[in-house]
């Protein structure tokens, strides 16, 4: 069964997050009292109720709550999950999310709108559903509802299309490439068709301008250089191709909801912290994790 959600009400988020794969078995089940929808980041399968799905990195899957599912992989992954209720009125329009969309290589701007929406709901200060920074996580929950069947909707439409290129050679072309200037001209030559025909068959296949892919995938690379070297804040947005600071310091903002440093921090407490409160069992939320006390000042030493 796919998720049914309302057409016009606003999601309300319960917790999202990004999450190490535990209990990996499809044993071991769950059944959520709200809906679910994950964001893989590694190779495995989920079961459903009684259909198995194969996933791999940049799939996506809706859960509608109540729903039994397990979660298996040959080897640790993380996972991006949102857990949240959406309940359609009875006489009120609703959508129907896919049970499983496969995003391919636009999957990397999905990834930063999950994101984007977990800094707005996990940083904000008031636990109103009403506050702003709440409200915009909401609304930007609803967006990337609409935004999965969007793609759903260009997809079918592209396999219809008369030209196919190979998406996956020019993506790694540009990966190879952000240290550099990418125009459009020199990706169209790779194609081997119109600056303007690439630009349009661009944005029906991954659902965004290619200038926005790129930067995506500018921050994105920037975002491992933070996590895994030493590099100074200059350096990193060097190596991605972005060397003026203010712009480098407004695009990560932007994608990110922090500046370069903040994310670096962020990150190296998020390493020191291990949270499980995600998972639940038999539709009850796992214990929470209990906080460690702060050490109190060191006692002086008497002379």
């Amino acid at each position: 069964m796919n998720t049914q959600i309302s057409a016009t009400n606003l999601p309300k988020i319960d917790r999202i997050g990004l999450y190490p794969l535990e209990n990996s078995s499809l044993e071991f089940v769950y059944r959520n009292p709200t809906n679910v929808i994950h964001l893989f980041e590694y190779h495995g399968s989920i079961m459903i109720d009684s259909e198995v799905i194969k996933i791999e990195p940049g799939d996506i899957t809706t859960i509608q709550s109540g729903s039994i599912y397990a979660i298996q992989s040959p080897s640790p992954g993380r996972h991006w999950c949102v857990h949240y209720c959406d309940t359609p009125n009875e006489h009120a329009p609703m959508l129907e999310l896919p049970r499983h969309t496969r995003l391919g290589n636009s999957w990397v701007l999905y990834r930063e709108q999950f994101q984007f929406i977990s800094n707005l709901h996990n940083g904000s200060l008031l636990r109103s559903e009403m506050s702003p920074r709440a409200l915009e996580a909401r609304f930007r929950l609803k967006s990337m509802f609409l935004g999965l069947l969007n793609h759903r909707e260009n997809t079918a439409r592209g396999k219809r299309g008369a030209i196919v290129l190979d998406w996956d050679e020019i993506i790694q072309w540009i990966d190879q490439h952000l240290a550099e200037t990418i125009c459009i001209g020199s990706l169209s030559k790779l194609a081997n068709i119109s600056p303007a025909s690439f630009s349009k068959k661009f944005r029906e296949a991954h659902g965004a301008p290619i200038q926005q892919f790129i930067t995506h995938r500018r921050i994105n690379k920037a975002k491992i250089l933070l996590e895994t070297t030493t590099l100074t804040i200059y350096e990193t947005g060097a190596a991605v191709g972005i060397t003026d600071a203010q712009y480098y310091n407004k695009q990560f903002r932007k994608l990110t909801g922090m500046c370069p440093t903040q994310y670096r921090d962020s990150f190296r407490e998020r390493m020191m912290v291990k949270d499980l409160s995600i998972a639940t069992k038999d539709g009850n939320w796992g214990a929470p994790i209990e906080k460690r006390k702060p050490r109190g000042p060191r006692p002086k030493k008497s002379p």
